[in-house]
């Protein structure tokens, strides 16, 4: 499970206004590394894998490419040392970071309850050309599942209680996905309601195959992006076969985000792609205090991987980008949570997704966004 005390977003050091902490690492050694040699251009990536805060030794921990399924091969491996650390040399690239524990050390038997697993929250994590970061990964403990769930109806689906460090959590709604390709930021095929006192939930579904994540905001709301002290929660045995005329019944633990996700302004630093225009009103007349933000999905959900400076008098904008890559592009003022009545908001409609396709070297000057008020 996850446990992000920093971003996972890596910008080239070099003259950036982080909102991140960046390391140097001058001083750290590969442990246990599965990546041949020095890959040209390559970012340095410290994961610090913890359980129950406290680090933990002998996790597997995997980059696997974005764009692919949990459980490919993945781009990279390393065993966490005594001190629950491994460090990586990555290509610049997007991936998804999992990691898992098991009694014993045997990573070719799947999980059994008692081990233990994560999904990195911040997932995808950005390696951009030459950088340095740390993440902090806590895993989460393979739950026994509970022997009965109240009653249910006869029907198919999955069923099941939601617990954090061993006691019920109520108000939390558990997500069935599809896919893991789009890193869970997409609404997900289907949801529980919020669980009661005894932290029980009851999703119904066809039969298939399903990744399950439980989120539990503090605000009380189910969508808008995730916040520190939020709990957070990936089903180890993803993904659940659910049969016709059953519930598969099991437990999802779920542990607080430590430090919310933030972007990082591009502003006027240098990337591996620029993409420059203006941001405009329904009258065509330049809009001030709006920035660009790219986001990595097409619903435009949860925070901005990157963000523009807010524009000024003439409604230009320039987005760096370190990490080529497809996009989705949009525009606003103010900043966390759904736009509020007010502010300005737009989606870049030169693609229907909203999409852009930046590559390494790309300069994409022209491009507009117009943006209205929210009423």
């Amino acid at each position: 499970m996850v446990n992000p005390r920093i971003s996972a977003l890596l910008f080239p050091a070099s003259g950036v206004r982080l909102l991140l902490l960046l390391f140097l690492f001058s001083s750290c050694s590969l442990h246990g590394t599965e990546v041949p040699g020095d890959p040209a251009g390559a970012g340095t990536v410290v994961v610090r894998a913890s359980f129950r805060e406290a680090a933990l030794p002998g996790a597997r921990v995997e980059f696997l490419r974005f764009g692919g399924e949990a459980g490919g091969t993945p781009v990279a491996s390393g065993v966490t040392d005594r001190e629950g650390v491994a460090t990586f040399r990555l290509p610049p690239d997007r991936y998804l970071l999992v990691a898992r524990w098991t009694r014993g050390g045997d990573f070719s038997r799947p999980l059994a309850p008692g081990d233990r697993h994560a999904w990195f929250g911040g997932n995808p994590v950005h390696v951009a050309r030459g950088t340095a970061g740390e993440i902090f990964l806590g895993l989460e403990e393979f739950a026994e599942p509970p022997a009965t769930v109240g009653e249910r109806p006869g029907g198919t689906g999955v069923a099941g209680r939601v617990l954090s460090t061993g006691v019920p959590v109520e108000g939390a709604s558990v997500f069935a996905h599809v896919r893991t390709s789009a890193a869970f930021r997409d609404p997900g095929f289907a949801s529980s309601v919020p669980t009661g006192e005894d932290g029980s939930f009851v999703i119904d579904l066809p039969p298939g195959d399903y990744y399950l994540l439980v989120r539990k905001r503090a605000s009380g709301g189910i969508a808008g992006p995730m916040r520190k002290g939020d709990l957070y929660g990936y089903f180890p045995g993803n993904p659940v076969s659910v049969r016709s005329g059953e519930y598969r019944l099991l437990s999802i633990n779920a542990i607080p985000l430590k430090l919310r996700n933030v972007p990082s302004y591009s502003g006027r630093n240098a990337g591996a792609a620029l993409v420059e225009g203006r941001i405009v009103g329904t009258d065509g007349r330049p809009r001030s205090g709006v920035y660009a933000a790219l986001y990595d999905n097409p619903f435009l959900l949860n925070r901005p991987v990157f963000l523009s400076d807010v524009t000024g008098g003439d409604g230009r904008f320039r987005l760096s980008v370190p990490v080529p890559g497809v996009y989705f592009l949009g525009a606003r003022s103010g900043y966390g949570g759904a736009p509020r009545p007010g502010d300005f908001y737009g989606r870049y409609e030169g693609n229907a997704d909203h999409s852009l396709t930046i590559r390494e070297g790309d300069h994409l000057e022209g491009i507009d966004i117009t943006v209205t008020e929210v009423r």
